[in-house]
C-alpha cells in the first residue's frame, strides 16, 4: 500500500468520525444524498404521488393454479437450492446458493465466483428494463452482470452498508441494499451513495432484511424494529413498530404492524404487506390489518418473504404457498405422493378443497414472484412454477 492510499484511507477514517462518508473522493454526508429527487418514468416513480391512492381497478391475479412446474439441477440449475427468482419477459434468473442461473431462448448459463459475483449465495436479483442490467444481492457484495461481465461493489470500497446484502431493489435510477448493517441506495451513473444506518435514521435495529419501493417513500423492514418510512422528497422518517411490545405472539389484532420482527416488506397500488415469523399484516395509509393462520387459514404464520401485485400477495410460508386478496385465501401443500391438496378458505373457514396432480417442488418457500396468470416459487427442491389455465372457468 503507498502513502498516496495510506493517506486517503486516514482522511476516509477522520471524515466518518464525524459523521461523514467519503466515497470516490467525495466527502458526503449520511443520508443527505439521493433522498429527495426520483425518476419521472411514470406514476409509480414520481416522488409527488400519493403513496396510498388505490386505482379504481386494481389489478387482478389468479388465485388458482391449475398445475405446477418443477425446474432442477437436471434441467440446468447449478443445484435444487432455489434462493429467489425474476421472470422478466423472455428472461429467468434464478438464485441459488451456488451461483446465479440464467434461462433464455431455452439454454442455461451459470455465473458463479470464477467468473465475478460476488458471493455464491444470492440473495436476490433485479432488472434494470432500459439496459437490460442485472443488480445481484449476494452475502458478499452488490454484483452486476452487464454485457456478460460482472462487476461487484463491497462495503471496503464503495458506500455500501455491509457486505450482506439481503435484498436489492431498483426503481428507475437508484439501486437500494437492504444489508446487515442499515441501507444503501446507489446512483450508478453519478457514482454517489447515500446511507442510513441506527445513528442517522429512526432504525431501531441495523439488520434491513427487505426493501420496498413507492411513489415519494422507501419502506426498509427490519429484523426487531419493524417497519420504518423515508419520506424520500423530505428526508423525514416513520416508525412503524408493534404497539404491543410483545415478542412471542401478537396480543392485540389490528392495532399496527404485525410484530417488530420483519422478514420482507412489498408494496404494489397503494397497499403495504410486512411479512414476519408470526403472520402477515397489510398497510393502507390509515390503518394496519393484521392476518394469522387462525383467522385466513394462510398455510403457516412463519413467512420467509412476500410479493404482491394489485390487492393479491403471494406468501412464501414453512407451511406451504399462501395467495390471498384480502378476502380469500387459497393454500397449495405438497403431498408425499406428489401431489396438491388446495384449500379456499374465507375468513378461515374452509370453503372449498381441491386436488392437483402436480404439486410446488417443497412446502418450504424462500421465494415468490406473483403474475397476473401464474406465481415462480423459490424452494430448497429447485424452482417451481404455478400456472393458471385463463381460458376454463374458476
Amino acid at each position: 500500500m503507498n502513502l498516496r492510499t495510506i493517506g486517503t484511507w486516514l482522511f476516509a477514517a477522520a471524515l466518518g468520525a464525524a459523521g461523514v462518508v467519503v466515497i470516490s473522493g467525495i466527502a458526503t454526508e449520511r443520508g443527505a444524498v439521493l433522498a429527495g429527487e426520483q425518476p419521472a418514468a411514470s406514476a409509480t416513480t414520481t416522488a409527488s404521488a400519493d403513496p396510498w391512492a388505490q386505482p379504481a381497478a386494481p389489478r387482478k391475479s389468479a388465485l388458482f393454479y391449475d398445475r405446477f412446474e418443477n425446474i432442477t439441477r437436471a434441467d440446468g440449475l447449478p443445484t435444487d437450492r432455489v434462493t429467489c427468482v425474476l421472470a422478466d419477459g423472455d428472461l429467468l434468473a434464478v438464485g441459488t446458493d451456488d451461483g446465479l442461473a440464467i434461462r433464455r431462448a431455452g439454454k442455461w448459463t451459470v455465473y458463479g465466483v470464477k467468473e465475478g459475483l460476488g458471493h455464491r449465495y444470492v440473495t436476490s436479483v433485479v432488472r434494470d428494463p432500459a439496459s437490460g442490467e442485472l443488480w445481484i444481492g449476494t452475502l458478499r457484495g452488490l454484483s452486476r452482470l452487464s454485457g456478460g461481465s460482472l462487476r461487484t461493489w463491497r462495503q471496503t470500497d464503495s458506500g455500501l452498508m455491509n457486505d450482506i446484502v439481503y435484498q436489492v431493489v431498483f426503481d428507475g435510477r437508484l439501486v437500494w441494499c437492504g444489508t446487515a448493517a442499515g441501507t444503501s441506495s446507489f446512483d450508478p451513473k453519478a457514482g454517489t451513495w447515500a446511507l442510513w444506518d441506527v445513528k442517522n435514521s429512526i432504525m431501531h435495529e441495523p439488520w434491513c432484511y427487505s426493501v420496498a419501493l413507492g411513489p415519494g417513500r422507501a419502506w426498509i423492514g427490519v429484523w426487531g424494529g419493524g417497519v420504518c418510512e423515508l419520506n424520500r422528497t423530505t428526508g423525514d422518517w416513520k416508525e412503524y413498530r408493534d404497539p404491543d411490545g410483545e415478542m412471542e405472539i401478537d396480543l392485540l389484532r389490528n392495532d399496527g404492524a404485525i410484530h417488530d420482527v420483519t422478514s420482507f416488506v412489498c408494496y404494489d397500488e397503494g397497499l403495504l404487506w410486512q411479512s414476519s415469523y408470526f403472520g402477515l399484516a397489510r398497510y393502507d395509509g390509515r390503518r394496519w390489518r393484521s392476518y394469522s393462520l387462525a383467522d385466513t387459514g394462510m398455510p403457516s404464520d412463519f413467512i420467509s418473504q412476500v410479493s404482491s401485485r394489485g390487492q393479491t400477495v403471494w406468501i412464501a410460508s414453512d407451511q406451504g404457498l399462501g395467495v390471498f386478496d384480502g378476502e380469500t385465501c387459497v393454500c397449495y401443500v405438497r403431498r408425499e405422493d406428489g401431489g396438491c391438496d388446495v384449500s379456499v378458505r374465507r375468513d378461515g373457514v374452509e370453503v372449498e378443497k381441491r386436488s392437483l396432480a402436480t404439486a410446488p417442488a417443497d412446502n418450504y418457500l424462500l421465494w415468490t414472484q406473483g403474475g397476473e396468470s401464474d406465481v415462480w416459487i423459490a424452494t430448497g427442491r429447485g424452482l417451481s412454477h404455478g400456472i393458471a389455465d385463463t381460458t376454463k372457468e374458476k
